[in-house]
């Protein structure tokens, strides 16, 4: 998130508060009201209504979160074709390709083999709609990591992919696997 998305996260937090004080005083002087012996029924709904907007405006933001944003896990069963329109949609499409910011993928691989892993990336390929290949990364946090990350994904991939170590990516460097997918239904 860059400086105008703090500035605007501030904001609307600024805002949702305000909403906040507003019920809560309203609802405290309906109770006011309400303790003298006149009708407080329209202060509190009023009061209930001005604190549900920050509640339905949260769950909103989390719905829509959920719905147009990246999946946490990237999960396919690459022993059938695979159709590209059935994967979710990142709104960073272009042709033939798909990225995602994912942190785990999780392959059922053409072979049989299960792959699982937790990565920083994911791109899907595809050719005439049918996924061709799937790209993974993922960046080493600590020395020597890289090469044992290698090994453990080349073991895991079998023959079904390939395995790269960038040694000069970053710090402690980064590993890359790639597994083909068979795109003829």
């Amino acid at each position: 998130m860059g400086a105008g998305g703090a500035v605007l996260l501030l904001f609307v937090a600024a805002v949702l508060l305000i909403f906040i004080v507003i019920g809560v005083v309203v609802l405290v002087v309906a109770a006011g009201v309400g303790l003298s012996g006149r009708d407080a029924r329209p202060l509190f709904w009023g009061g209930g209504i001005v604190l549900a907007v920050p509640v339905v405006f949260v769950v909103g933001v989390a719905v829509f979160a959920q719905v147009t944003g990246d999946p946490d896990t990237i999960e396919l069963d690459l022993r059938d074709p695979v159709r590209l329109s059935s994967l979710p949609d990142d709104n960073e499409s272009f042709p033939g390709m798909r990225d995602y910011d994912s942190d785990h993928v999780d392959l059922l691989l053409p072979g049989g083999r299960h792959f699982e892993a937790d990565v920083d990336g994911v791109a899907v390929w595809s050719k005439d709609g049918y996924v061709t290949q799937v790209t993974f990364d993922r960046r080493a946090r600590d020395a020597g990591e890289a090469q044992g990350l290698a090994r453990a994904w080349e073991r895991q991939l079998g023959e079904t992919a390939t395995v790269e170590v960038d040694p000069d990516y970053s710090d402690h460097g980064r590993v890359r696997g790639e597994v083909l997918a068979d795109p003829t239904p």
